[in-house]
């Protein structure tokens, strides 16, 4: 509906209007209370009128008479003509009835507003619409509330919040502030960065712990060729039953899969999704149908089990700022979500948190080894590309080498005479501060700022854990 045609306006000004004069005429707390679960001032298409409702309502508060001029003393704007205009309208008995035709066309409204800016690209707003939606849907039910009684009181009890079991439940993980157990995680990365290696690898490493009990890893992406040049037939050998790999299987397999592993205690299991687009029935850009997804992950982890989906980001753009491909909804039921860069000088795997619900994870890194197993390195070694450790080593052999202790400013020109770029090599002298030298301030020189060395500045045999 196009709200700027004349007989639209019209027909919400006259409406608008004799709500507002029935709220005048009766003035009652039952009236103005049900008026007030149902509207506020933003829901009037005519400002004017939004700032008369206010008004009232603020009179009726305050115990005060609600007419002309109490109304025109509340609010400066409030133009004469228009509680005129409101007092010549004959007062409606049924005054919820009107409040609703008002929020009804005030949703209207943002809807078409909404759709409209998720029209020219702003897809956050989808879940802001659904909502709109549902509200839309739910005004209405407003009349013949009953008052609180026993039965109602023992069917929330048997549903409310279990205060002493959610004392003792504390966040468990399979590793490392890393992987929570019975919980979903996602992992997102662009195509060939290594999400497979990575799962595979803590699979491995959690059943030879026992840290869990089984895997199902559901694979829609890989060939058999591929799976055996990663030795993955080997890990089944090892395993057994215990892990259970699905390749090269339709999406109706796969769902039939999942279909019966909804029907199981899932406790200690976990479930790999490799990758998630393949398990989507329909758009993975429709925040419904990504959704209906969710549900479906969630049910399995009501069941016991802990999830872990890989997803891809979109393509490398000029521009990029996606974290992952497809609707927000993915990121919405997770608890953790990681974000997985290799770095190809180092060949280390780096995980970066992007959604982290219980405010308790962090970067963590990897290094990945031809038996399916991965070596937990320091984050800072595994982010350090060669142009990294050729300023790192620039800097230790130029604070070396001076007679005196240097300035910030001598290494800085040092580097950037070098070739080297001045933010970068900014990060580098800020990132090795007690790490491979210390900065101390020296209060008679004006607190002016020196670098000297530590002891052993660079030692790669400290900078990586063996095992997990």
């Amino acid at each position: 509906m196009n709200y700027t045609q004349d007989n639209d306006y019209s027909f919400l000004l006259a409406i608008e209007q004799g709500l507002l004069s029935s709220m005048m005429q009766f003035a009652s707390a039952e009236n103005i209370g049900k008026v007030v679960k149902i509207l506020d001032e933003k829901d009037f298409i005519h400002k004017q009128n939004g700032a008369i409702f206010k008004a009232i309502i603020k009179l009726f508060n305050d115990d005060k008479p609600i007419d002309e001029n109490f109304i025109l003393l509340q609010n400066k704007d409030i133009t004469e003509q228009a509680v005129i205009d409101v007092l010549a309208k004959s007062p409606i008995a049924n005054i919820v009835d009107m409040a609703q035709i008002v929020k009804h066309h005030s949703l209207d409204r943002q809807m078409l507003i909404t759709a409209a800016k998720i029209k020219e690209g702003d897809f956050t707003l989808i879940g802001h619409l659904q909502s709109l939606k549902e509200e839309q849907d739910a005004n209405g039910d407003i009349r013949d509330l009953k008052a609180f009684d026993e039965k109602f009181e023992a069917y929330i009890s048997s549903l409310d919040l279990d205060v002493e079991r959610i004392k003792n439940k504390k966040v468990e993980y399979l590793y490392d502030n890393f992987i929570v157990k019975n919980d979903i995680v996602m992992i997102v990365a662009r195509p060939g960065t290594g999400k497979s290696l990575l799962s595979v690898a803590l699979c491995n490493m959690f059943l030879s712990e026992e840290k869990i009990k089984r895997v199902f890893y559901l694979d829609g992406d890989n060939s058999e060729l591929t799976i055996k040049t990663r030795n993955i037939h080997l890990l089944k050998e090892k395993f057994g039953n215990r892990l259970n790999y699905f390749v090269e299987l339709t999406q109706t397999k796969l769902t039939e899969i999942i279909n019966e592993l909804m029907k199981k205690d899932l406790t200690d299991c976990l479930i790999i999704f490799d990758s998630i687009k393949n398990f989507i029935v329909g758009d993975r850009n429709s925040h419904k149908d990504v959704t209906k997804l969710m549900k479906m992950l969630k049910k399995l982890r009501k069941n016991g089990a802990t999830i872990i989906f890989l997803h891809h980001q979109n393509k490398l753009q000029k521009e990029f700022n996606s974290e992952f491909a497809g609707s927000s909804a993915f990121a919405e039921d997770v608890a953790l979500a990681f974000e997985l860069r290799k770095n190809e000088d180092k060949q280390t795997y780096i995980l970066i948190p992007i959604k982290d619900r219980n405010n308790t994870s962090d970067y963590i890194a990897f290094k990945y080894n031809q038996d399916n197993t991965l070596t937990k390195v320091d984050v800072d070694y595994a982010m350090e590309t060669n142009e990294d450790l050729e300023i790192k080593e620039e800097i230790i052999r130029f604070i070396a080498s001076c007679n005196e202790k240097p300035k910030y400013s001598d290494i800085l020109c040092t580097l950037t005479d070098a070739g080297y770029n001045k933010d970068k090599a900014n990060k580098i002298i800020q990132n090795g501060k007690d790490k491979y030298w210390k900065a101390t301030r020296i209060p008679r020189q004006n607190n002016k700022l020196v670098f000297e060395l530590l002891d052993n500045p660079d030692s790669q045999d400290n900078s990586i854990n063996r095992g997990l």
